[in-house]
């Protein structure tokens, strides 16, 4: 168990030490937790309110909650505040989550109830803040806990969550882990309704304006534009909740990329979008603390170009590279040389593998060709030339992906190399000091 670590209160005038360590997050950091080598970064920038910048409501944080005597369980987030005082409960939530996720998290826990037990606290952590008025003032929160070889994600609003996985040869596909909770999801719109809340669009001289809200009947408060929330307690009561919808990603070796998003960035790009651009600057080795910056300017480029003049939303990103690889040698990270006759049945057993997936892919992919050539009439010379081309095509996806493997590889190793570097420094200034 990690230790307790002092709690720290955000006031609105007091957010210097969180701004300070989202402006540290913007550094490439690299460790491996299990199966799973993990290169990480995010960053952030306030939008405008059409007179110039404003307060940035928008809060990140990534911690390893356990790396001493278990494998590290690695916790990263997102809050996207609003209302009058939505940055300090954003801040609050960044700097506290964590905390209550990992005294919920025993070694044998569960990682989903930890979730759902720690949004609960948080709330609970919120209304007892003195001085605090979280009426109408809330954050979204996305969390995605790394545990083992696999990503629990834990979401209340509309910011998201997204993996990116290679799926047939250079294809990078986006996995959304989250869903928007907004009032256009049917069953957040039943708890609302059920609640005796009202949705319906901004009204702006008798015409219906923006996305549908979550309003009072016969009132006009709150207007929140997503169902799901911490703070918010004026919007609790009309069914708006605080409890988070969980799911579980299990990784495998085609899942390359990780990114938690606030809706800043999604407002005008889609998952795809933003997945495509994660690996297309990774692919030419860019580190992860560019792409994230890149991916924040790209959205408020967009917001522009495409929003309500001078309306740029707060943006934050959130983006790792991952490489999982469950026969990957954990001594190869450290420098440690195995047996040779060890290695060598690894690499055996991997050839083995490798080629029983080449033969069961072109297998089928063999199967589809021969009905194929079958409704046309084909015979046996169809279904070898099918064979043929389908284990030609199977070779040439695994170079492909052995490519985009090695070129990542070659990133991370990169970024793990500069973070022993940084360690071995740390040491010998230590060892001066002393001295």
């Amino acid at each position: 168990m990690a230790p307790r670590r002092k709690t720290t209160i955000f006031r609105r005038a007091q957010r210097a030490p969180q701004q300070r360590q989202i402006e540290r997050s913007n550094t490439t950091k690299a460790l491996q937790a299990g199966n799973v080598k993990l290169c990480y970064a995010s960053y952030t920038l306030a939008g405008s309110d059409g007179d110039g910048d404003k307060e940035n409501q928008d809060c990140l944080t990534v911690e390893v909650l356990r790396d001493r005597d278990a494998p590290p369980v690695v916790f990263f987030g997102v809050f996207d505040g609003h209302g009058e005082h939505g940055g300090t409960v954003a801040a609050l939530a960044a700097e506290q989550l964590p905390q209550f996720v990992d005294e919920q998290h025993p070694q044998d826990g569960e990682p989903a109830l930890a979730l759902m037990s720690g949004f609960s606290s948080i709330q609970q952590f919120l209304l007892q803040q003195p001085g605090l008025d979280c009426s109408l003032s809330g954050c979204t929160a996305v969390v995605a806990l790394l545990v083992e070889d696999t990503l629990v994600v834990a979401n209340a609003g509309d910011s998201r969550c997204l993996a990116g996985r290679f799926e047939g040869g250079a294809e990078v596909v986006a996995y959304e882990l989250t869903n928007d909770h907004t009032p256009a999801l049917l069953h957040e719109a039943n708890r609302i309704l059920a609640s005796g809340g009202r949705i319906a669009p901004l009204q702006f001289g008798g015409t219906a304006v923006g996305p549908p809200r979550v309003w009072e009947r016969g009132a006009d408060q709150p207007g929140l534009c997503i169902t799901r929330s911490l703070g918010d307690t004026h919007a609790k009561r009309l069914g708006v909740s605080h409890a988070p919808e969980v799911s579980t990603f299990e990784l495998t070796a085609g899942d390359r990329y990780l990114a938690l998003v606030s809706d800043g960035i999604t407002e005008f790009m889609s998952s795809q979008e933003i997945i495509d651009k994660i690996h297309k600057w990774a692919s030419a080795g860019t580190m992860p603390h560019e792409v994230a910056r890149r991916l924040v300017r790209e959205a408020r480029s967009r917001w522009k170009e495409f929003g309500d003049e001078g309306i740029v939303d707060d943006c934050t990103a959130v983006v790792g590279y991952l490489v999982y690889d469950q026969e990957e040698e954990e001594e190869q990270m450290e420098g440690e040389k195995d047996s040779k006759d060890s290695k060598k049945k690894r690499m055996k057993q991997k050839k083995k593998t490798k080629a029983a997936a080449a033969a069961a892919a072109a297998r089928r992919l063999q199967g589809g060709g021969a009905g194929a050539s079958g409704s046309g009439g084909g015979g046996d010379d169809g279904d070898v030339a099918g064979g043929a081309a389908a284990s030609s095509m199977v070779r040439e996806q695994e170079r492909t992906l052995g490519q985009q493997v090695s070129a990542l590889w070659t990133t991370m190793r990169r970024a793990l190399s500069g973070k022993k570097k940084e360690k071995e420094a740390a040491k010998r200034k230590e060892g001066e000091d002393k001295v």
